[in-house]
């Protein structure tokens, strides 16, 4: 794994409200400081949700998943919402095992979400 090892697009929805960050590749602590920034800036700008594309990612460590519940937190702080939507098995499983499928809402796919 390389520190670039993790793709993101942002789109700011029109409704001023929501935020999407599809992410593919490796998501770890070394890869994700500009998607970290790209969506607290976001947050600073007044979007409150914040929807997680997950379907092409290959891996997420624990430190990501970590940051993942700051985000969450910081969302709910402004009276919106985190959710990961179409994380493959490889994602979704340590999202289950560790309890955060209970703390943030994990969609199979994005019709759901």
């Amino acid at each position: 794994m390389t520190e670039d090892s993790l793709t993101h697009d942002v789109h700011r929805h029109p409704d001023g409200q929501t935020v999407t960050a599809t992410v593919a590749g490796d998501w770890t602590a070394l890869a994700d400081e500009a998607l970290l920034a790209e969506l607290h800036d976001a947050l600073d700008e007044g979007y409150r949700n914040v929807i997680v594309d997950a379907a092409a990612l290959t891996f997420v460590d624990s430190t990501s998943l970590g940051r993942l519940v700051g985000l969450h937190q910081e969302a709910v702080e402004r009276g919106g919402w985190l959710r990961v939507v179409s994380p493959p098995n490889v994602v979704r499983r340590p999202m289950t095992l560790t309890g955060l499928d209970q703390v943030f809402e994990v969609t199979p796919d994005r019709e759901a979400g």
